[in-house]
């Protein structure tokens, strides 16, 4: 059983095995388990909240859970500060892993780079889920400013019901815990633009993903509003959308429709 890459035993990573890999001279930490085809999750901004959204993979596909470098237990990569070095690094890992095709899920940041991977890297991508993506601009259904929202607060940003998140919270003070959030925090701001985590060309890059796509959206989303969601819809050739009902940002950790959903949805091919 291992516990979180940071030492937080409150995050607790199953049967998943850990493995680390050397990509151009970054620790890259890799949880993988499971057998089938296989399935790589490309996470947000924060890896801090467990991983539930798992629930169940592991039994129909070969799982893979990496951690973006400058985030969890992957090192930071001074190089590494544009979502098209993220997707380098990605189809480099890939190759490392021995994965010439696969399915691909990501959520918030990590359904931003999920996207621009699959639009560049079509062939390697069989099928496609968006989970309450960042990187489109919808001037009607503006992101949150997060800079604007203080630390206690960003929980209730994530969840409806943020009492899911409290097991993963640290009660008292503890500085590795406080450590790890301002590593990916500092990642994170790496690719912001005008404070926001987008990219203007959205629309056009979304034009070149052919991988039958499911975008999936959380009804209560404080960070993205669900309003974003059909404008992805329209945006991706062959997607199919689907809001769930009282869930927030992190929609995959939150409701097990929506988990069911992406089993579902990837197991048809």
């Amino acid at each position: 059983m291992n516990s979180s890459p940071f030492g937080d035993r409150r995050v607790d990573h199953g049967t998943y095995s850990q493995k680390v890999f050397q990509v151009d001279g970054t620790q890259t930490v890799v949880y993988q388990n499971g057998t089938g085809e296989p399935l790589v999750y490309l996470h947000g901004a924060g890896t801090w909240h467990g991983i539930g959204f798992a629930e169940k993979w592991d039994e129909h596909f070969k799982t893979f859970l990496p951690h973006h470098p400058g985030f969890g237990g992957s090192a930071v990569n001074p190089e590494i500060g544009s979502m098209q070095s993220y997707v380098d690094h990605y189809a480099k890992l890939f190759d490392l892993l021995g994965l010439n095709r696969v399915h691909l899920v990501g959520t918030s940041l990590g359904g931003y780079l999920a996207a621009e991977f699959a639009a560049r890297h079509g062939e390697r991508v069989r099928r496609l889920v968006l989970a309450c993506p960042a990187g489109f601009d919808v001037e009607d259904h503006p992101q949150t400013d997060l800079s604007q929202v203080s630390p206690e607060q960003i929980p209730d940003y994530l969840m409806q019901n943020v009492g899911n998140l409290k097991p993963f919270l640290p009660t008292e003070s503890d500085e590795e815990f406080h450590a790890m959030r301002r590593k990916e925090g500092n990642s994170a701001s790496r690719l912001l633009l005008n404070g926001k985590l987008i990219n203007p060309a959205m629309p056009s890059v979304l034009q070149h993903i052919k991988s039958p796509t499911l975008v999936i959206w959380g009804n209560n989303d404080k960070i993205l509003p669900v309003g974003q969601a059909e404008h992805w819809q329209r945006a991706l050739p062959q997607s199919e959308l689907h809001i769930v009902e009282n869930a927030g940002h992190l929609v995959l950790d939150e409701s097990e429709s929506a988990r069911r959903m992406v089993r579902e949805f990837l197991l048809r091919g």
